[in-house]
């Protein structure tokens, strides 16, 4: 081998230690969605080409030059771009996230290729302009590094000091005494009124500290509070008024209820905000003079799947009436919902494959790019499926628990049947949901006379959302259309989000065929339940949406694992998501900074704070792709903060902890904060960040990042995984997941 060609080698040796090097500095450093591992796999490529025609073909040495020119400038045009996005995120905007901090982790390397470059023989061989431009990026890169540094990224940069907004307590002239009053049903009262007057009794005894007895009684119209019942306000709705020196409350079947807790809040101001946490304030028998009111809210089925959703007390005081995760007694108006599994149902409830697919393997669906029969979805045409079906709903009916709705839903996978029979009936419709809602309708149709009550459930889902042109559901059909695929971090009625646009469409077209529109929505990140999700901008204006366009019932799905996994603002959430079912157009915000004052403490505003700050950031990078419900936690689409913006965050959560009022409003403040740390580890910022001085502190803070989340029984990672331990601590938390532990 030629001296010349030794030493041409020597440079290009270092190709395939580059590319490890690369590869190690972009998984511990940069994030998934940065540049520098094409870079790195193209500058690899090209120093092995130089090194392949320099060295393994002889006589191709002008090609070898060639592409260690390419080399060359290709990493002299990276590190000028790399310098001058330091230099411009420091100087105008302000160290952005991921401008400054990100670029500076590519710095080292660069410096240290073209260091090599110019300090090996071989770049005597690269042309003048080449060599300039090296020497010139060289310049830029070293400029921004030595700013950047001097900035260092453990101190807040103009963090900003939060300014606490007065609360004005609203004065209300209480001139109406209920002293001495008696809390009475008519005779032949039925269980629900019996409740509603007890509810009262018990929680203004309470308050004030004497005893009121409920009892029945004939009214007087003299201090009394007169619970009835009353058949025009439908099941839910319920009517307050003044008659005199008494008052009157009454309502339906639930809704008796409903007004006995509506009266406490409004005149007592009393709150059910979780199933541990209640106000019930203290004080004398005075009250704002009753003024008449009547509520029937718009949703018939109101659903919600948080940590409280299991209590009975929480539920009836906040609205919540469906079954899947509690039977209400009768005695607070029972409950409304599913007879039977409320989802999946047609094979994981009916026609179950285990009992029927190696009997009739044609009753499931044929899939055109397998060639074979699936048993995870069925065949939606053949008319055996449908008499099976019918036995089976019919089954139900009789014997199972008594609730009016039968859920006959597709699987959760988009093996819909691709046989010819479905494929003509689903291209006739335009939709795969023509040939569900036909089926659907056959047993509805089927059902009516034997069970007037009962209604078939079935949902507009993924390759089934889009409403059918030609066929309309029976009147006893509910259609629940789910917004699995859309963005929340702008309201689903926002034209100017595609992706939300589309589901608008749908639900439009829906509504204006289905007299039965339920919705099921969907509330946090399924991925990554311990990352924040900051969505409180869409909620109340999504309720309303569905209620505007006549939606009947609504299950809004939240973190439901929230007991293996409440680390973020489940409690919350699950309370605004009740008070937004049982009326969307609730002062949204007042309800929330109640929650916020009774469960956080003294410090509640420095958390409403933080909500209002990663709100307001949520889905605003450009271009905007969307907040889904599987979004990872480094992607711009969640959050894009800036230096200034996290540091000021931190502050606002150290001042929450300050201020907590007790060891209990401390705790669920360091809770809540959990999920901040996560998305702070994920992105590698503040006290993650690779750059922090001094250096390799990380893996301590992600070490106990790990141990709080032990600590305070944090056992799940995401609907699908348990949280685990990494095998070291220099990754990222994103990564904390146990596969294939469910």
């Amino acid at each position: 081998m030629k001296k010349q060609q030794i030493q041409n080698l020597l440079p290009f040796s270092l190709a395939p230690a580059f590319a490890g090097v690369m590869v190690w500095y972009y998984d511990i450093y940069v994030n998934w969605n940065s540049s520098i591992f094409p870079f790195a796999v193209a500058a690899s490529s090209l120093a092995f080409l130089a090194l392949a025609f320099s060295v393994i073909w002889p006589g191709k040495e002008k090609l070898g030059k060639k592409c260690l020119q390419i080399f060359a400038l290709l990493l002299s045009y990276a590190a000028v771009l790399l310098g001058l996005s330091i230099l411009i995120n420091n100087v105008i905007y302000d160290n952005k996230r991921p401008g400054a901090s990100v670029a500076m982790r590519f710095v080292l390397p660069l410096l240290a290729l073209l260091v090599i470059l110019l300090l090996i023989k071989p770049w005597r061989a690269l042309s003048r302009k080449t060599k300039r431009g090296m020497a010139i990026s060289l310049v830029v890169l070293a400029c921004g590094f030595v700013l950047f540094m001097a900035i260092p990224a453990n101190i807040p940069i103009n963090a900003g000091e939060f300014v606490s907004k007065p609360e004005v307590p609203v004065e209300v002239e209480k001139n109406f005494s209920i002293e001495g009053f008696s809390i009475i049903y008519g005779p032949g009262a039925g269980v629900t009124e019996i409740a509603a007057a007890g509810i009262l009794a018990d929680t203004l005894s309470e308050i004030t500290e004497d005893e009121f007895i409920a009892g029945e009684a004939a009214p007087t119209g003299l201090k009394e509070i007169l619970v009835r019942s009353t058949a025009d306000l439908g099941s839910n709705g319920y009517r307050i008024m003044a008659r005199g020196e008494s008052i009157v409350i009454e309502g339906g079947q639930r809704g008796v209820v409903y007004g006995a807790y509506r009266f406490l809040e409004k005149y007592f101001d009393c709150h059910w905000y979780t199933a541990d946490l209640r106000v019930i304030p203290r004080g004398p028998a005075m009250i704002a003079q009753v003024v008449d009111e009547q509520f029937i809210p718009p949703f018939e089925y109101r659903e919600m799947d948080m940590l409280s959703r299991a209590d009975v007390t929480f539920s009836a005081a906040n609205g919540l009436n469906g079954n899947n995760y509690r039977t209400m007694p009768e005695e607070l108006g029972g409950t409304f919902g599913y007879n039977g599994l409320f989802c999946h149902t047609i094979i994981n409830l009916f026609l179950r494959p285990d009992e029927f697919f190696d009997r009739h393997p044609d009753w499931y669906a044929w899939r055109e790019d397998r060639n074979e029969r699936v048993p995870r979805q069925l065949c939606l045409t053949n008319p055996e499926v449908l008499a099976q079906m019918i036995v089976e709903v019919r089954n139900q009916l009789e014997y199972g628990n008594g609730q009016p709705i039968v859920s006959v839903t597709q699987d959760d996978n988009e093996d819909f049947c691709q046989c010819a029979e479905c494929k003509r009936v689903d291209e006739e419709e335009g939709s795969q949901a023509g040939t569900m809602l036909r089926f659907v309708n056959a047993i509805a149709d089927d059902i009516k006379d034997d069970y007037p009550d009962a209604l078939i459930d079935t949902f507009a889902y993924m390759y089934t959302r889009r409403p059918p042109k030609y066929m309309k559901p029976l009147p006893n059909v509910i259609v629940r259309l789910c917004s699995v695929e859309c963005c929340f971090a702008h309201p689903l009625g926002d034209s100017d989000c595609a992706v939300n646009a589309e589901f608008a469409a749908d639900l439009k077209g829906w509504s204006e065929i289905s007299g039965n529109l339920y919705i099921w929505d969907y509330t946090t990140n399924y991925a990554f339940y311990n990352c924040v999700f900051p969505n409180f901008g869409v909620l109340q204006a999504n309720m309303r949406f569905f209620a505007g366009h006549n939606v009947r019932g609504v299950y809004a799905q939240g973190n439901y694992q929230a007991a293996e996994c409440d680390s973020e603002f489940a409690e919350l959430r699950g309370y605004l998501l009740a008070r937004l079912l049982w009326n969307p157009d609730i002062d949204y915000y007042a309800e929330m900074d109640g929650f916020l004052r009774a469960w956080y403490g003294g410090g509640w505003q420095y958390i409403c704070e933080f909500i209002d700050l990663i709100t307001a950031n949520a889905g605003a990078d450009k271009p905007h792709n969307k907040m889904g419900i599987y979004i990872n936690p480094r992607e711009n689409d969640l959050l894009n903060l800036t230096a200034k913006q996290i540091a000021y965050a931190d502050t606002l959560w150290e001042k929450a902890i300050e201020l907590a009022d007790d060891e209990t409003r401390e705790h669920n403040v360091l809770r809540s904060r959990l999920s901040w740390r996560f998305w702070k580890g994920c992105n590698r910022v503040a006290e993650f960040d690779r750059w922090k001085l001094p250096p390799f502190r990380w893996p301590a803070a992600s070490e106990q990042l790990y141990n709080d989340f032990i600590a305070f029984g944090i056992t799940r990672f995401s609907e699908e995984f348990m949280l685990e331990p990494p095998t070291h601590w220099w990754g990222t938390p994103d990564s904390w997941r146990a596969w294939g532990k469910r």
